[in-house]
């Protein structure tokens, strides 16, 4: 069970706006697409939302995307400023973000 003290909610996206989280470590749920890869009936054919949480630090961000790296290494002397495992979201699919 998470302890809420921990957790800041920022905001519950209602929009595109930039909101600055950059270099923060988020939450962030969103709205995934999918599809199928093979040929269906669509007769009786449904489908649900796809809803996903990713975490991770904040590495770009604007009015359309935020792109979010779940792994992250500082630059050092010997290593550049890098990340891994970097997400990018269309703000429009984003219901949720939470700051840490």
């Amino acid at each position: 069970m998470e302890n809420s003290e921990n957790f800041r909610k920022i905001e519950t996206f209602t929009s595109t706006a930039t909101l600055d989280y950059k270099n923060r470590i988020v939450k962030a749920v969103w709205t995934d697409s999918y599809f199928s890869d093979s040929w269906e009936s669509i007769t009786d054919y449904t489908a649900c939302e796809c809803i996903i949480t990713s975490y991770g630090r904040v590495i770009l961000e604007n009015d359309k995307v935020m792109a979010i790296a779940g792994s992250y290494a500082d630059e050092t002397d010997n290593t550049r400023l890098q990340a891994n495992g970097i997400v990018v979201i269309p703000k429009a699919c984003i219901k949720e973000i939470t700051s840490f």
